[in-house]
């Protein structure tokens, strides 16, 4: 596997943070985005999209900001967020209980949970 799509964040709180996502021609770039630690958020049509920073994975969608956030907080203990790669299989429905928690869905038509250069394959 390669390395990290994105350095994650320094910061210890939500800050503004350009990083790359995985997407199903290749990385994206977001311009307008925050992170923090592992963790990168961005706006787009349908909600708040949280991402892997580590690989440019979408984790999940949230209905607003805030929602997002506080998945990011109820997630973060559950795994080592730093890894270049996925969670196992129970350790994943663990974090998708998590975040149905907090009102965040796994959409179906993004890619999730592939490095960027095996999506763009």
């Amino acid at each position: 596997m390669s390395g990290p799509l994105n350095t994650p964040s320094t910061s210890s709180t939500w800050a503004p943070y350009p990083f790359l996502i995985a997407t199903i021609v290749g990385p994206m770039a977001v311009d307008f985005g925050a992170a923090r630690g592992p963790f990168g958020l961005h706006g787009e049509k349908g909600g708040w999209h949280l991402t892997h920073l580590p690989t440019g994975a979408l984790i999940g969608v949230a209905p607003s900001i805030e929602a997002a956030m506080d998945a990011a907080d109820g997630i973060e203990g559950i795994w080592d967020w730093s890894i270049v790669g996925r969670p196992e299989d129970a350790t994943m429905k663990v974090i998708r209980e998590a975040l149905r928690s907090h009102g965040v869905t796994s959409p179906t038509d993004y890619p999730a949970w592939k490095p960027a250069l095996e999506i763009a394959a």
